[in-house]
């Protein structure tokens, strides 16, 4: 199939490439709407779905108009579909998320030169503060720390292995909060600590190399709930179920069932729509000449047994 443009897509409803759904836009509600725009590396993640969600929620709430692009795990594509939606002439611009300062410096400067506002969301990029308007995120170290905290709670004594994701700042930042927490209790030792990709066919090698070689091992701390579920399968696989705890960090619906069900000790939900919802109350409120914090962090709550049936459903 031919891939159209952005503005053909917008035109159109729907963008659709060969690799598969690029973007997508709402309609415009009167002569007055303006347009948000909100580019996404991958949209291949419930919570980048929740999150676009609540960011569209926000918009249409007040007759304006959203359209979101999805990079597909591809920097170019983000960065070549961004650029062309910028010519709509946004009001405002959303990056989800961005891996480095590189990564969005076309996309900013092009921004800039149409005189369009970037606020950066789930992604914490210090050396990109000036040269966007805000971030929001989730408060990832507070994430890790709390997951830390409940697992001290279970076992003081815990032997650990962390499922990493270098790629992205957050994840970097969740793991750092888990060991500033685990270093706080000396019977508690990580054991080994790798770099799953935050997906399932990442975590899967890494889980049976941890098994393997770590036989004293009792837990698990991924940096999300994909890499968490994956963990419970290679644990099972292992014929270790219920010998291995294991902490995930999101929140999602499958993380919660898996706790339900007694497979997963805890996850720390991110509130995905919540953030979507305070990226464009932050937008709108500099279009209307307010002042804007150059980082706004959105609280995480702790999912355990006790109320883990709430996000389940």
């Amino acid at each position: 199939m031919e891939r159209r443009s952005v503005l053909q897509g917008l035109l159109g409803m729907v963008l659709v490439p060969t690799a598969g759904r690029a973007a997508s836009a709402s309609a415009a509600t009167g002569e007055g709407s303006r347009l948000f725009v909100a580019s996404f590396m991958t949209m291949h993640d419930p919570f980048f779905v929740e999150l676009n969600e609540g960011m569209r929620m926000a918009v249409e709430s007040q007759g304006d108009r959203f359209l979101f692009l999805d990079g597909l795990h591809e920097r170019s594509n983000q960065e070549k579909n961004t650029i062309e939606a910028l010519n709509l002439h946004p009001a405002a611009l959303f990056l989800v998320p961005a891996t480095d300062a590189g990564s969005i410096e076309k996309i900013v400067a092009a921004a800039k030169e149409k005189g369009v506002p970037v606020i950066l969301v789930d992604t914490d990029l210090t050396a990109a503060e000036g040269m966007t308007l805000t971030t929001v995120l989730t408060d990832n170290r507070e994430a890790g720390r709390i997951a830390g905290e409940e697992l001290a709670r279970v076992n003081a004594k815990a032997q650990i292995g962390v499922l990493s994701f270098s790629y992205s700042q957050g994840c970097v930042d969740r793991v750092e909060g888990f060991r500033e927490e685990i270093a706080k209790h000396p019977g508690m030792r990580i054991l080994a600590s790798q770099d799953g990709h935050a997906n399932r066919e990442g975590v899967r090698g890494v889980i049976k190399e941890f098994l393997n070689s770590h036989a004293e091992m009792d837990a698990i701390f991924a940096i999300n709930d994909v890499s968490a579920l994956e963990a419970i399968d290679g644990i099972a696989t292992a014929g270790r179920t219920g010998k291995i705890a294991v902490l995930g960090v999101a929140g999602s619906r499958e993380g919660a069932q898996a706790i339900v069900a007694g497979k997963m000790l805890a996850t720390v939900a991110q509130m995905p729509k919540e953030i979507g919802r305070v990226a464009v109350e932050q937008a709108r409120k500099f279009l209307a000449g307010g002042t804007v914090a150059k980082r706004v962090l959105v609280p995480v709550k702790l999912v355990t047994a006790a109320n883990a049936e709430e996000f389940a459903k």
